[in-house]
Formats: structure tokens, sequence, C-alpha cells
């Protein structure tokens, strides 16, 4: 199993005090200084989140991970998820060229049609058609990638002919692609068919819930005969971790209040995408009332382990797993000790127990 640190991007107050910890510029440079500290603490990759027109200010990831690229050496970067639909894939394409070129080759991308409707109406889409038009752009981006002279025609989108983007990837081909989905097994049959990666959106009930879409995933992606050792899946978690802090939960808590709140407010204005409301159906108590999740990996270094070793399992082999450190206004010393305890105390305990990230997916294969 491997470990990246995500961030969706929420600028909210400190709950604590009422007032920002910092202006929008110093977020962003928080972002990179995230970026930096977990590929110095035993982090694989960063993943950033894209949203449009309310409190989750990180519009335009890929620009936060050119930055974090020119920091870092190893640290894979991707998105989780990049809101595809909403453009145009050449434009997406050229994005995500540049920042795999000045990276050396560590570009990733995840897609998914977001959360809420009122940005496709913002940008005078058809939320109807989100998911038709996320098949239709993907398509069109893994070809922009993968041809030197594209000639492509489609429903959503003027035809695209005799032509190839600039610049290329590092190796000339589609960097990995990622698909994010929660309950769909059509999608993640998709992804699996298709060659692409899954990312599970592990944000309402518990882990054993997705089990069955990873699985589809997986049998998909071998029946379709791609390579095996490409074959991954993501799962999410949000963690607080300070091996100091007598009563972490007492601490961590009203920063995920402040964030589910402005959650609730956020779609109560704007609703929600048809992929999230039947995510939604898998909503326990605790996601309704506010208590804490599976999900919400808060304790000693020993116990949060012993919780990723059993979603893991409940899974049936997790990948990457995202860990969600700066949400609901929480100052940025405040989450870089959580990165860095996380990164020295919690992922040495997981990998020891696992072995490599390899071994532990040959063995799930031949569980399969």
């Amino acid at each position: 199993m491997q470990f990246g640190v995500l961030s969706l991007g929420d600028h909210l107050p400190n709950p604590l005090t009422n007032s920002f910890n910092e202006s929008q510029a110093a977020k962003h440079a928080g972002w990179v200084a995230e970026g930096v500290l977990a590929e110095q603490t035993g982090f694989s990759s960063i993943w950033l989140g894209e949203h449009h027109f309310n409190e989750y200010i990180l519009s335009v990831p890929q620009m936060v991970l050119a930055a974090i690229a020119v920091q870092t050496q190893t640290l894979r970067l991707g998105t989780a998820v990049s809101l595809l639909v909403n453009h145009d894939p050449v434009r997406i394409a050229e994005d995500f060229a540049t920042l795999d070129l000045l990276s050396n080759g560590r570009a990733e991308i995840g897609v998914a049609p977001g959360v809420t409707p009122a940005t496709f109406k913002l940008l005078g889409q058809d939320p109807e058609a989100a998911g038709a038009m996320l098949m239709e752009k993907l398509g069109m981006l893994a070809t922009l990638w993968s041809e030197t002279e594209v000639n492509w025609e489609g429903q959503y989108r003027v035809p695209f002919r005799g032509a190839r983007i600039e610049p290329r990837t590092l190796t000339d081909q589609p960097i990995p692609i990622w698909v994010g989905t929660g309950t769909s097994l059509e999608k993640a049959k998709m992804a699996g068919a298709k060659g692409y990666k899954l990312q599970l959106a592990t944000i309402f009930g518990a882990y054993q819930d997705y089990a069955a879409v990873a699985a589809a995933y997986r049998e998909a992606y071998l029946a379709a005969g791609h390579n095996e050792d490409a074959m991954e899946v993501a799962a999410i978690c949000y963690c607080y971790l300070d091996e100091e802090d007598a009563s972490p939960r007492k601490t961590w808590a009203p920063f995920m209040s402040n964030y589910r709140n402005f959650m609730k407010n956020l779609v109560r204005g704007n609703g929600l995408t048809e992929g999230i409301k039947a995510l939604q159906t898998l909503a326990t108590s605790n996601d309704i009332e506010g208590g804490f999740r599976e999900f919400d990996l808060c304790g000693s270094s020993s116990e949060i382990a012993d919780r990723v070793l059993q979603a893991n399992q409940d899974v049936g082999g997790i990948d990457h797993l995202y860990c969600y450190f700066d949400a609901g206004g929480m100052p940025q010393p405040m989450l870089e000790r959580s990165i860095r305890q996380f990164g020295e105390l919690v992922i040495p305990k997981i990998q020891a127990e696992l072995g490599s990230t390899t071994e532990t997916a040959r063995a799930l294969k031949i569980a399969q």
C-alpha cells in the first residue's frame, strides 16, 4: 500500500477563532508546502481536488501541482478529481502534458463529474448529460495523448481533425488516468475494461460497502487482458494524528464539524449530482449527525495503523490511501505536524505488515 496526501481545497474560518488562519494566497502556498512535506515524510503522492464557485478555492489543481513539481523529486502529482466534464479535453490534455514534462513524468489525473449540478448550470452545461459527457471526453483525452494525428468526432464538442496537441507527455502516451466513483458498478467495470485506475469515493458508509465496486473493477480489468501491475484501487480517509495530544478526538472534532457543516450548506444550496446522490444512500447515522465515522482516522499511530489494515481487508485491497488532513480550517502547523507523524509513525507500521505494494497486489490477485 502507498499513501498520498489529499486536499480538496476548502478555505474556511478556524472554528476556534472564527477567523481565517491565512489569506487565499497563503492557503495556496500551504498546499505546496504539504506536497514538499509529504515527499520528505514517506508519502508517495499528493492529490488535489477541483471545485468552482464556493469555499473550495482550489479551482486549477494542475497549476498548484506544477508548483509542487519544481520543489520535489519523486512525489506523484495527481488530481482527485479533475472535473473533465466541465472542460475542453484539448485544454486538459495540454495542461497535464505540461505538468508531466515539468515533473519528469510524475503527472496523473483522476476524473469524475463532481458534487453539485450548479457548476454545470453556471458553465452553460446540462447536468443531466454529465455521465455521457464524461465518457465521451475521457475517450477523447486518451486519444489526444496517444495519437500523433487526431481525427475525432463526438456529440458534445466540435470535431477535432487533422491535428495534434503539443506538448506531448514525457512518454508520448497517456499519463495514468483514474476514474472516480462510489457505488457505480458500471463505471468501475468501464474503468477496468479501459485499463484505467479506480478512485473510490469512500466518504459515506463503511469501507466494506465499496468492496463489490473494487471487485467489479478488478474483474473487468483482468478480463480485458491489461497489465496487472498497473491495476490499482485508491480509497480516501480523513486524518488527525498528534501523539502528544491526550484527547485527539476532542481536538479534531471542531474542525471536522466545521467541514461537514460547510458541506451540508453547500449541497443544500446547490444540490447533488446523480453520482453523489447514489453515494449518499450509504450514509450512516454518524454521517448524517456528525459523529466519528469509519473513514475518520484519529488516535494513536498504532490505532490508526490497525484501522488502515482493517480497511484494506474490507475493501479487498487498497493500493493507494489518500489522506485528507487539512479540512475545516485547521491551522497549518497543526496539519503539518499530523502529516509528519503519519508519515514517520503510521506508514512504516502498515508497510511492514503488508510488505511491498507489489507483493500485496500479487497476493490479492492470487486470492481472486
